[in-house]
């Protein structure tokens, strides 16, 4: 299709020859030159050059500087490589003798481990004694129970016969009062009985010695005042033996002394009955 619009015809070249001379004329023209151009280059170049030299210049102060820097710095690495062989030498030292005490001390932990085995052996082996012991002390215990239960109830029965016992021996202890209280009045009652004959000893001592009296007055004459004196005290004292009682109701001195000696014989035997249940009780 065409397009009308854009196709424009302004810019059609020519095709005669007087096109061809303008461009070859053109291509054949020599350049110009001007003496402000060459001046300017001129300056330029100058520029460079001096521009070269100070770079130069300053090229040549910092490779001095540089080699100094350099000199500096091997200085400083010879100094540091001496320290470091120093420290070497130190750490090797060090390393040496941490070596040998790594030795040294894994040679006494190997020690250590061989005590520490043997003290679990012998743990070991205290544990299982222990455990024997223990046993055998279960065994003890169970028997000591079975003692503890009957000593338990043989205390119970000991309580019992030690209540009989304290019984026995409370009445014992009132029979022995008793005795003691029999003992006592029959002891006052021998010694009315024996202050009694002793004054009828006396009365009869004295009615034999009113009679020799008697007698011999008798004999001698008429004494009727003597006579009737000592008449007068027998009559007293024959009153006095007749109104004295009798001698314990008829109890004599024999059968008095039989009965005191039956009541010691028994007052005896209770003090050697209560002496055994004493003993008895402080042995429980």
């Amino acid at each position: 299709m065409r397009n009308d619009a854009r196709d424009e015809l302004d810019d059609v070249p020519s095709l005669g020859m007087a096109g061809e001379r303008d461009v070859e004329s053109a291509r054949h023209e020599p350049p110009r030159r001007s003496a402000a151009g060459t001046g300017i280059l001129w300056s330029v170049i100058a520029a460079l050059l001096i521009s070269f030299g100070v770079l130069g210049w300053w090229s040549f102060q910092q490779i001095g500087l540089l080699n100094m820097r350099l000199v500096a710095t091997q200085e400083s690495f010879a100094r540091i490589s001496e320290d470091a062989a120093g420290r070497l030498q130190d750490i090797s030292g060090k390393v040496v003798a941490t070596e040998s005490s790594v030795n040294s001390e894994s040679e006494a932990l190997k020690l250590r481990i061989k005590q520490l085995e043997s003290q679990v052996l012998e743990i070991a082996q205290q544990q299982q004694a222990l455990a024997t012991e223990q046993k055998s002390l279960q065994g003890r215990q169970g028997n000591h129970d079975q003692r503890l239960q009957e000593q338990e109830r043989g205390l119970s029965a000991g309580g019992e016969r030690q209540q009989a016992l304290d019984a026995s021996l409370r009445s014992l202890q009132g029979e022995q009062k008793a005795l003691q209280e029999t003992l006592a009045q029959a002891s006052r009652t021998l010694d009315e009985q024996a202050r009694s004959l002793a004054a009828q000893k006396d009365n009869a001592t004295a009615l034999e010695s009113l009679g020799k009296e008697v007698g011999a007055l008798k004999a001698r004459g008429n004494p009727a005042q003597a006579i009737s004196r000592l008449e007068q005290d027998l009559l007293v004292l024959r009153s006095e033996l007749e109104n004295r009682p009798a001698s314990a109701q008829g109890v004599d001195i024999a059968e008095f002394d039989a009965f005191r000696a039956q009541v010691t014989r028994n007052i005896n035997t209770l003090q050697s009955q209560l002496a055994n249940l004493q003993g008895q009780l402080n042995a429980r």
